[in-house]
């Protein structure tokens, strides 16, 4: 049986390039090939949004908050929310270094605090 590895690789191409395009990084050229294929053929993630995606889970997308929670879209100093707020966030904290505290607050700071 011939596999069709032509239209997998296709597929396979324009998923990643989905998949890299929609995480929002910055510097991300895009190649045409000659089947009109699209591809990202080079990708710089944002270190700050990549981290701060486990915060979704209770600040929520974009870090406002459909819950309880607080929204942290748009906090001009996450690292003193972070240890001087609620005990479970220094606990949190405790995962990650300043530096990604750091890169997680300048990226959540760029954010508005309603969800648009």
């Amino acid at each position: 049986m011939k596999r069709p590895t032509k239209t997998l690789l296709t597929v396979s191409s324009l998923s990643l390039s989905l998949i890299l395009l929609g995480c929002g990084g910055s510097g991300t050229s895009i190649t045409t090939t000659e089947d009109n294929t699209t591809l990202a053929t080079s990708y710089k993630a944002d270190a700050g949004r990549l981290l701060g995606s486990q915060c979704a889970q209770c600040h929520g997308t974009n870090g406002v908050s459909v819950n309880d929670w607080d929204s942290i879209a748009g906090e001009n100093d996450l690292a003193d929310e972070i240890f001087d707020d609620e005990p479970i966030m220094s606990v949190q904290a405790h995962g990650y270094t300043t530096e990604e505290i750091t890169l997680m607050g300048n990226w959540f700071k760029t954010l508005s605090k309603t969800d648009d």
